[in-house]
Formats: structure tokens, C-alpha cells, sequence
């Protein structure tokens, strides 16, 4: 475990994040989980999305697409 430090910078509490913690993003979301902060890269692109969600699941196989229901006809605009 390590250990960081804590300051003010203008009205806002800041951390001093330890470089092997460094991450390859120009922005990151924060929230907090259980009482835990998150920080996870902002994702940017539908890539960035699809990668993330690979590395969620085992193989992509593993998803199922949930049943559509029946398809009703619709009226035509003519």
C-alpha cells in the first residue's frame, strides 16, 4: 500500500497521485464506491469504450443480446 498527501489548491481538495499510480488520460472520472474515491480514465472515444468493456468481460461470446419482443408493423407516412 502507499500512502499520498493531501492539499488545497484554489477551493478544491487535491491529491498528489504516486508515480507508479500514474495514468495515461488527460481527464478522469471520480466517484465514490463504498466509501472508496474512484479515479478511472475518462473515456474518449467508442474504442476507449469497446476496450474497456472487453477487459469486463471473459470473451465477447460470453454476451447475449436480450430478446427484442415482437416487431408491430407500422403505418405507413404516405
Amino acid at each position: 500500500m502507499t500512502t499520498a498527501k493531501l492539499f488545497k489548491l484554489g477551493n478544491s481538495q487535491a491529491v498528489r497521485i504516486p508515480a507508479r499510480y500514474r495514468m495515461n488520460a488527460q481527464e478522469v472520472e471520480v466517484f465514490q464506491r463504498d466509501g472508496e474515491l474512484v479515479l478511472r480514465p475518462k473515456l474518449r472515444t467508442a474504442a476507449d469504450l469497446f476496450a474497456q468493456a472487453r477487459s469486463l468481460a471473459r470473451e465477447i461470446s460470453d454476451w447475449q443480446r436480450p430478446e427484442q419482443g415482437e416487431v408491430k408493423p407500422v403505418a405507413s407516412l404516405d
